[in-house]
């Protein structure tokens, strides 16, 4: 059976096969057989019910060509977590953070200049902790039953814990970077990608 999970104004599908066992998710170009990554997973494991997670929030992973301005109000919408955004310009940034109400936190790494351009970065969350926004036990549960149990329970209920400020600064690791599990399922929770796709990407990396 297939199905079209999410199909996006810049031409890309996430389209989804299930056989028996496993399912497969293949994100294309809509006009062509152009694959840009492939997720397999479990069959018969729901997905998790959190406005939170999302396969059009995996849609800006930066593996394809994506909307951008999605990310300019994910955040504020309800939709994700944490945003990564970058401007090309410092006037661009200021203006945004000026749009920004208490009720969300923000970190602004040092800005990257590459040849005669420099771009500007800032990091947006939602005010708390992973556990105030999703339920972190079926988080637990969904990833066991995709078949990933290679991780520290107690080290992973720390993290769901401690303010999303923690992570978008860098203090507890660089989730742009993940090489642990637990990171790796940290990042994914905050940037609001569907478990299946975390789980394979653990599954890839010998980690599950």
């Amino acid at each position: 059976m297939t199905e079209i999970l999410l199909e996006t104004n810049k031409g890309i599908v996430f389209e989804k096969t299930t056989s028996k066992d496993r399912c497969k998710v293949n994100v294309k170009n809509r006009d062509s057989d152009i694959s840009h990554m492939v997720y397999r997973y479990n069959n018969g494991v729901e997905s998790i019910s959190s406005p939170f997670i999302s396969w059009e929030n995996l849609n800006c992973c930066g593996g394809w060509h994506f909307d951008e301005s999605y990310l300019l109000t994910a955040v504020q919408k309800g939709k994700k977590l944490v945003s990564g955004i970058y401007f090309s310009s410092q006037k661009e940034l200021d203006d945004y953070k000026e749009n920004l109400s208490d009720e969300y936190v923000h970190f602004c790494r040092p800005p990257m200049t590459n040849g005669p351009h420099t771009t500007y970065y800032i990091d947006v969350a939602r005010d708390g902790t992973i556990s105030g926004f999703i339920n972190t036990d079926e988080v637990m549960r969904i990833y066991e039953k995709l078949g990933v149990a290679n991780f520290d329970k107690k080290l992973l209920s720390e993290l769901f814990t401690l303010p999303l400020h923690d992570f978008i600064n860098g203090e507890t690791f660089d989730y742009g970077q993940p090489h642990r599990a637990e990171e790796f399922i940290i990042t994914g929770l905050m940037l609001g990608y569907p478990i299946e796709s975390t789980a394979w990407l653990l599954e890839t990396h010998g980690m599950n």
